[in-house]
């Protein structure tokens, strides 16, 4: 009996101890979804930090007005004939490069479009030199193929968006820098986001 003891006591103990270790470690892998957003004329600062796994929950109780069902109505895909969820899906696939470059040479504008596939990630890039704005953004293939899973031709689908965001490693997801406002939305594992600028 003694010798059961002195078996069974120090299985008893590593089973406490990896059961912590795995309890630790899953609330560490606890993914947010943060959005900060700065005025420099204003001073003002909103920030917003929501847990993934509340917000997959939250997103399919709204039902207004063109959010419903986790799933948001949006403007038709299609324009000037060209489905675009015909062709997100055959970039999917694609090998990685420059897609789309579009510059205003003119002598009065600086605009500047740029739309690639890089490190399995969309990239869109919009310059606006005469508004002094710059618009990156940067989605993970996975979660653009998301967003247009299980839906009609004029629905983004953010409940699977938000699953999808789930699986992806610390990224920032759209920045906005302008001469008023900074924009940025990211995901990570911190429940806060203790920075008080935009300059990283």
């Amino acid at each position: 009996m003694k010798t059961m003891k002195r078996v069974l006591m120090p299985v008893a103990v590593f089973s406490v101890l990896l059961l912590a270790a795995t309890l630790a470690l899953a609330a560490s892998m606890t993914r947010y979804l943060h959005v900060r957003v700065s005025n420099a004329n204003t001073h003002e600062l909103v920030r917003l930090n929501v847990p993934l796994r509340l917000a997959e929950k939250v997103i399919p109780a709204i039902n207004h007005g063109e959010l419903r069902d986790g799933k948001i109505r949006i403007g038709s895909f299609c324009a000037d004939k060209v489905n675009v969820r015909a062709i997100l899906d055959a970039l999917k696939t694609a090998p990685e490069g420059e897609f789309v470059t579009v510059q205003n040479t003119g002598p009065d504008s600086n605009d500047a479009v740029r739309v690639a596939k890089e490190h399995g990630q969309m990239v869109v890039h919009v310059t606006d030199k005469n508004s002094k704005e710059n618009v990156d953004v940067t989605v993970p293939w996975d979660v653009v193929q998301a967003l247009i899973s299980d839906t009609t031709e004029n629905q983004l689908n953010v409940e699977a968006a938000i699953k999808a965001l789930e699986n992806v490693g610390d990224t920032t997801l759209v920045r906005v820098s302008g001469h008023d406002e900074n924009v940025r939305v990211w995901v990570d594992s911190q429940s806060s986001d203790p920075r008080n600028t935009d300059s990283e």
